[in-house]
């Protein structure tokens, strides 16, 4: 047995472990161990010597809420961590106001893969209510955040519904859906009349990672968050362009998480090997990279030296944003690991504010 102390959000909890994944089920384990991980991987120290934040404008598009219905389904899964089972709006908003965090954009973390075994009259009225507590602490606690509402793929007439509630109703800023949906992508056929409507309303889409059914736990002792979610955010951006999408929806705004996932270390190997594919100029008319670039990015967990070089020698600094992942990572840690690049101070202010006014306007101060 050992024992290890997950630390995020201001909550300390020690935890006993017997085995690789601590007698605690795949998901509880993984959401307070990344926590702990991500909380201990930069030395106190190294806070102490960037720049002090000031008046400095930033805007998190990657920010979680967690209403109790989704706690509530989160937690048939297993466990839920501390910073997760005791969010409160209170403490997002100060989280917000420790690192200057003027605005943040709402929406879910990682979304139960159960979802996609559920009827559409179960999962329907679940995912309503959550999109509604979401707008409700927009109107709360106004000019501090937006929304992208979540929809679910896996049931094309309920995601057409819940996009036309979002944007008529609760006036969201974006849709919001996850990188996979059980056991399909999104490039799938079937969800076409999906990306009809969000390019008909030239939507923001934005693009949250989980495990498939194919590939959770694959490894024992190797959480799904450490590999799995990068991965399937390049499995999501793979499905899309080779299915089409991203050459026939021009007029989506499409957002990936932690700066691609793994798609900045494979873009070039996918763009040599796919060149036989018979219908290439279709799908990527100006070529592979050029599809790649086009996309935007967000830099939640992924703001490091590594990560951060390989996404801007793909793509202009125009398409990156800053994301924190909070409660799973701290904006502390985050700004921290983004200002430590050598970035020029344009670039960084682009990444921390000046990109997302750009692509959503109501974030504008």
């Amino acid at each position: 047995m050992s024992r290890f102390t997950a630390s995020a959000a201001g909550a300390d909890e020690t935890i006993a472990c017997s085995g690789p994944c601590c007698g605690v089920s795949r998901r509880g384990f993984l959401k307070t161990f990344a926590a702990a991980g991500a909380a201990s991987a930069i030395p106190a120290t190294a806070f102490a010597q960037q720049p002090a934040a000031g008046k400095r404008r930033v805007i998190d598009v990657h920010h979680h809420y967690f209403p109790q219905a989704f706690k509530d389904s989160s937690g048939r899964e297993g466990p839920l961590p501390p910073f997760v089972r005791d969010w409160s709006a209170a403490r997002m908003l100060e989280e917000m106001d420790k690192n200057n965090i003027e605005k943040s954009v709402l929406s879910l973390a990682s979304v139960p893969v159960g979802w996609f075994r559920m009827k559409p009259d179960e999962l329907r009225p679940l995912i309503r209510g959550i999109n509604e507590e979401g707008a409700k602490l927009v109107q709360t606690n106004k000019g501090r955040h937006g929304l992208f509402a979540y929809v679910s793929c896996s049931d094309v007439e309920g995601s057409l519904r819940e996009i036309a509630y979002a944007y008529d109703t609760l006036k969201a800023d974006g849709i919001e859906m996850s990188t996979s949906f059980g056991d399909k992508w999104p490039g799938d056929p079937a969800f076409v009349p999906v990306f009809e409507e969000l390019n008909r309303r030239k939507a923001i889409v934005y693009f949250h990672p989980l495990a498939p059914f194919c590939c959770g736990n694959l490894v024992t002792g190797v959480q799904d968050s450490w590999i799995e979610y990068p991965y399937d955010t390049g499995r999501a951006i793979l499905s899309l362009l080779f299915n089409g999408n991203l050459a026939k929806f021009r007029d989506i705004n499409w957002i990936f998480s932690h700066s691609g996932g793994a798609l900045p270390y494979l873009s070039h190997r996918v763009d040599w090997q796919s060149r036989p594919v018979k219908n290439i100029k279709e799908i990527a008319p100006e070529g592979v990279l050029a599809e790649f670039k086009r996309l935007h990015y967000e830099t939640a967990n992924a703001a490091s030296a590594p990560a951060i070089a390989g996404l801007l020698k793909l793509v202009p600094i125009s398409q990156v944003m800053y994301g924190s992942d909070f409660p799973y990572v701290t904006s502390q840690y985050n700004l921290a690991n983004l200002r430590a690049n050598g970035l020029s101070d344009d670039d960084v202010k682009a990444i921390e504010y000046v990109n997302a006014e750009k692509l959503i306007p109501a974030l504008k101060g």
